[in-house]
């Protein structure tokens, strides 16, 4: 599976059909698989956790979850021949207003090296789907205020015959994944959603899912329970096309602003300080 390098983390280059396909592929077989939804936050925190960068780069597969994975490949695949470092800069200033201004304007531009953006959202029910039609179940971790049991009840009433075979919300500390990982083998759980929150969420999937009798796939999807159950609102589908969902959170909790900047102006500055420490080197 060709893969893509964002700052020393892989993704996977593949299609949202792609995808679905290999899915179904891991519902057919009796191996543990697991899913990593990235976005430029988890590059970030790859950058000060070599574990958790590992997490990442040992997935089944990696998807883009953002769209500023899609500018960073397609930025990072840019070549130059410029030896002078103040011409160099200059080029690659602009180069970064171009690949932003190409989001709202062209697109396309920016999907030549990563294709498109993957939503964890989106997956979470294509996964359902296939669920329903593979005839297998899933178990939702994670959440609280009964948000796992809406997000449940939600999927159950798009795809009625969809299997859920148990919810387990609260507060998660570590001691508790004995008793975790005993309610999932007694459910026959052939798919885990895990809504721990990033970073913690892909460990806990690495550190249970070998006691994991009846697993077939696990996914990380972070605060995707609150979007299905309705605790929270995504953007208008025109914000996600051009890739600006992240200003909409803004909009309606800027309480979040710190992440934010972090997934928008530190990982582009950190992209760009990456492309240029390692000119030459290419």
């Amino acid at each position: 599976m060709e893969k893509v390098d964002i700052l020393g983390v892989k993704i996977s280059k593949l299609t949202i059909n792609q995808v679905q396909h290999q899915i179904e592929k891991f519902l057919f077989e009796n191996n543990k698989k697991y899913i990593s939804t990235v976005n430029p936050e988890f590059v970030m925190a790859a950058l000060k956790d070599d574990d958790f960068k590992q997490i990442l780069n040992n997935s089944s597969i990696a998807i883009p979850d953002g769209i500023g994975m899609l500018w960073a490949a397609k930025y990072l695949s840019w070549k130059s021949n410029l030896k002078n470092r103040f011409l160099l800069r200059i080029n690659e200033n602009f180069r970064i207003i171009i690949g932003g201004l190409s989001l709202i304007f062209y697109p396309k531009f920016c999907r030549t090296v990563l294709s498109e953006r993957i939503s964890g959202v989106d997956l979470m029910w294509n996964i359902a789907k296939l669920s329903e039609q593979n005839n297998c179940s899933i178990f939702f971790l994670g959440g609280y205020d009964k948000v796992g049991e809406k997000t449940a009840k939600e999927m159950k009433a798009v795809y009625p015959n969809l299997e859920i075979a148990g919810v387990y919300e609260g507060l998660y500390q570590e001691a508790d994944d004995y008793v975790i990982q005993e309610l999932i083998n007694k459910s026959q759980a052939d798919v885990v959603f895990v809504a721990f929150g990033q970073v913690k969420q892909e460990k806990w999937i690495v550190r249970n899912l070998p006691n994991l009798s009846m697993i077939k796939l696990a996914m990380g999807v972070g605060g995707s329970f609150d979007f299905i159950a309705g605790k929270a609102k995504r953007a208008p589908r025109f914000f996600q096309k051009i890739g600006l969902e992240w200003l909409w959170r803004v909009i309606l909790q800027p309480q979040r602003i710190g992440r934010i900047i972090t997934a928008t102006f530190r990982f582009v500055r950190q992209v760009y300080k990456y492309k240029m420490n390692n000119y030459g080197q290419n």
